[in-house]
């Protein structure tokens, strides 16, 4: 199964920040490296489910809060990652995005 590293790294970092801790902070409590941490917020490296288990207690959340929607093969995964682009846009090109999207389903239920 084929992972969104960065997705889950996006999930990391927000639940540390949510928490009030820095990298420095988290890696020290869970005798990790901040490298480590670093590179796990940034999608760039792979974790293991005893090191995810560890950090989701750390973090006061569940593994499948930082898992769900990850894997391309999730119904929910083009969705997250379709909602995480349209939030990244400013808000005149989000306005703009929405008519092109809403013309585009108007015109394949016409067809």
């Amino acid at each position: 199964m084929e992972l969104d590293y960065k997705m889950i790294g996006d999930r990391i970092r927000s639940y540390r920040h949510q928490k009030g801790v820095t990298q420095e902070k988290m890696s020290e409590d869970l005798y990790l490296s901040v490298g480590f941490i670093s590179q796990l917020e940034r999608g760039i490296c792979k974790v293991s489910l005893d090191t995810l288990a560890n950090i989701s207690e750390y973090l006061n959340c569940s593994i499948s809060s930082i898992l769900d929607g990850c894997s391309p093969s999730d119904s929910s995964f083009r969705q997250t990652d379709f909602n995480s682009l349209y939030a990244s846009l400013p808000f005149e090109d989000q306005k703009l995005f929405y008519v092109l999207i809403e013309t585009y389903v108007k015109q394949r239920t016409t067809e």
